[in-house]
């Protein structure tokens, strides 16, 4: 009989990360792609590959936030549970408790601020059929091993040191691991941050039968914004087929799913596009791979490859705002006062390109 996977969730310390951050939160997990924290999508990809129970480890500075926010936008059906990290050399102990809770189940644990960009069953189905003890995946642009390499303890092959791994540890995204696996290493885990890179480094040293395979739309967000609009790229051109009131005073192209409480007047809609509940677009050109959330406000303005979060105000811009981020609250607009001048009000390690 399959045993279903069960999913393990790695939160990153936002402490380890750069910025800009956006909203209220430092956690690169909650930031927002395509109207939701990173991590719900996380769950949801998880769900798709059959798995219905989740246990998230997160540093103490983080576990309370990511579940409530997995409590209001996660994925219904999965049961989750949340497991935080009392002090940073609990590492071991704390994987020790994962290995606990997963028992005799498979297990995908998966970076918590990152997208595959592809379904994850097939990798599931890869690793039983091969009879893997871990699969890893990771970036193709990252990876310097080829796409399909056995990784074994070189102490097998009669010699005094163990083989290093051939990715880098940071780069990995998910880990799909056999019953029994994570047990066995975790007894002898450093203590550490609890990361995919220190259970990586184990695999070797342990004769796990192990393989690498690239994701080619792997992403995840540590601060860079070009990383959060690839993500947010990468979920709206999953978009499903949605029915939307398409008046005959817009004009629609591509995918858009549009909140029924949303509404539209006189613009262009070029999807994949979502528009969240509330949100007002006026006389407007919103272009590909946009994502705006719940009661924006958009006016005779033009955006393409951008999130506006929400409650934002986007009015009247002189030029078309395209790889841009406007944060949640936040109003960009066109000063007709006089005089004539850029007049500005930028926070704390905010960017502002002015072209």
């Amino acid at each position: 009989m399959c045993v279903l996977a069960k999913g393990v969730v790695v939160v990153p310390s936002p402490s380890l990360l750069g910025g800009p951050w956006l909203g209220a939160t430092r956690a690169s997990a909650l930031q927002r792609v395509g109207n939701r924290p990173i991590v719900c999508h996380v769950l949801s990809a998880l769900q798709e590959a059959g798995v219905a129970e989740v246990a998230i480890v997160a540093p103490p500075e983080a576990a309370e936030e990511v579940a409530a926010c997995v409590r209001s936008e996660g994925s219904p059906g999965v049961d989750v549970h949340t497991l935080a990290i009392e002090q940073p050399g609990d590492g071991d102990r704390t994987w020790r408790a994962v290995a606990r809770w997963l028992g005799d189940a498979p297990a995908i644990v998966h970076r918590a601020d990152g997208l595959l960009g592809q379904p994850l069953l097939p990798f599931v189905t890869l690793r039983e059929e091969e009879t893997l003890d871990a699969l890893l995946l990771v970036p193709a642009r990252h990876s310097d091993a080829p796409p399909h390499l056995e990784l074994v303890s070189s102490k097998r092959n009669g010699a005094g040191a163990d083989r290093a791994l051939p990715v880098s540890h940071a780069s990995i995204g998910v880990c799909l691991l056999a019953p029994g696996t994570l047990s066995r290493l975790s007894e002898e885990l450093s203590p550490s941050e609890v990361d995919l890179g220190t259970l990586a480094a184990q695999l070797p040293r342990h004769g796990a039968r192990t393989s690498v395979r690239t994701a080619r739309k792997w992403r995840h967000f540590d601060g860079d914004i070009r990383d959060l609009l690839d993500l947010n790229r990468t979920v709206l051109e999953a978009l499903e087929a949605e029915t939307t009131d398409r008046a005959r005073s817009n004009h629609f192209e591509g995918q858009a799913a549009i909140h029924p409480t949303a509404t539209v007047r006189s613009s262009v809609i070029v999807g994949p596009v979502i528009v969240g509940a509330g949100a007002v677009i006026v006389d407007s050109y919103i272009g590909p791979h946009t994502s705006i959330a719940e009661r924006v406000r958009i006016e005779g303005s033009e955006l393409e490859r951008s999130i506006v979060l929400a409650d934002a105000h986007v009015l009247h811009v002189g030029g078309r705002l395209v790889g841009s981020v406007v944060g949640r609250g936040a109003r960009v607009f066109r000063d007709f006062s006089v005089p004539r001048a850029l007049r500005l009000h930028v926070g704390d390690g905010a960017e502002v390109a002015l072209c």
